[in-house]
């Protein structure tokens, strides 16, 4: 792209932030080739990071077309949080710049400047756990094909873009530990929480102590051993009820079910396994109530678990599948 303009290439930085906020694994894979082919795509994209609050509020309005490069790209980027072996993560330092402006020109309207947040983000493959430490008394751990915000200069405050996380929280009523999923929010009011974000779907579990759902809106309170269910096509929030020690129970390689549909059960597996796992349609609903105790075999087991779920797991071109028993290809 070396006949690029500086105009083209920053509002191509613009529209990929855009598309990042509700992507899934393609869209991260196809924004890691288009970093990969300019160095100036890095630059330019960090000072949008720089500015993301602004567009924070500017994005609802914002319509866009579709980036030019959907080639897919790994990215293994060094770790700036403790180090550990084999980390995949994204992280940017943030630089000065007035790409406020340039979002202005695009969509008419004046912006006002805000303190900067040094903010930075950590993504996981499929199959990894990583822990980030904000403060001594307060941790996050990663589940695989997780992506996360977080801002150096306010341990309070998280952003879950996608996946898994559990959370560990030092409560401080004075200055409460806040989570954005979304459109929505989490406030801690006690200890321990697991939040899952993924395709139209927020699901938030409490293990210890209180956390408010959206504070400044429904203002959901759930105490430990309830969870909760938002889904983008429901009118309502699904409360309900969860074992204390399944909340968050992946860390330790079980994943528990009181009735669970099928496709929660695969995306979970998809996460803890290092392997796109999907349930067809067919059975995608079907509930199932049990523990799945996880091995270090990875998409080995999937057979015996297929005879555990009562299916067949069937390898296809893009990942595993779940069918009912006797729909196999022969």
């Amino acid at each position: 792209m070396s006949s690029d303009t500086h105009d083209s290439v920053q509002a191509q930085a613009i529209e990929w932030h855009i598309r990042l906020r509700q992507g899934d694994d393609a869209t991260w894979e196809a924004f890691a080739a288009w970093m990969a082919e300019d160095e100036r795509h890095a630059a330019a994209y960090d000072i949008v990071e720089q500015d993301d609050l602004v567009l924070d509020e500017l994005l609802p309005h914002v319509t866009f077309r579709e980036a030019a490069n959907d080639q897919p790209e790994e990215i293994h980027a060094q770790p700036e949080l403790q180090p550990q072996p084999q980390r995949r993560r994204w992280a940017w330092a943030l630089a000065g710049g007035g790409i406020a402006a340039s979002v202005a020109a695009v969509i008419g309207v004046s912006l006002v400047p805000f303190d900067r947040q040094e903010l930075y983000q950590v993504a996981t493959a499929s199959g990894e756990v990583r822990v980030v430490t904000l403060d001594p008394e307060t941790s996050v751990t990663l589940n695989g094909a997780t992506r996360m915000t977080f801002d150096r200069n306010d341990p309070r405050f998280a952003s879950l873009e996608g996946g898994e996380a559990f959370f560990r929280v030092r409560h401080d009523i004075e200055n409460p530990f806040r989570l954005t999923v979304g459109g929505d929010v989490v406030e801690d009011a006690g200890t321990e929480f697991n939040v899952v974000h993924e395709a139209g779907e927020v699901r938030v579990a409490v293990r210890e102590g209180k956390v408010v759902y959206n504070p400044a809106g429904s203002a959901i309170a759930l105490i430990a051993g309830q969870s909760l269910v938002d889904r983008a096509d429901a009118d309502t929030v699904k409360l309900g009820k969860v074992a204390i020690d399944a909340v968050g129970s992946w860390q330790g390689r079980s994943l528990v079910y009181a009735g669970a549909p099928l496709a929660q059960v695969a995306a979970d597996l998809s996460r803890s396994l290092g392997a796109r796992i999907s349930a067809s349609p067919d059975v995608s609903a079907r509930p199932f109530s049990g523990t799945i105790m996880l091995d270090s075999s990875g998409t080995a087991q999937l057979d015996r678990l297929g005879r555990v779920l009562d299916l067949t797991i069937e390898r296809g071109p893009d990942g595993w599948v779940m069918k009912p028993v006797g729909s196999a290809a022969r």
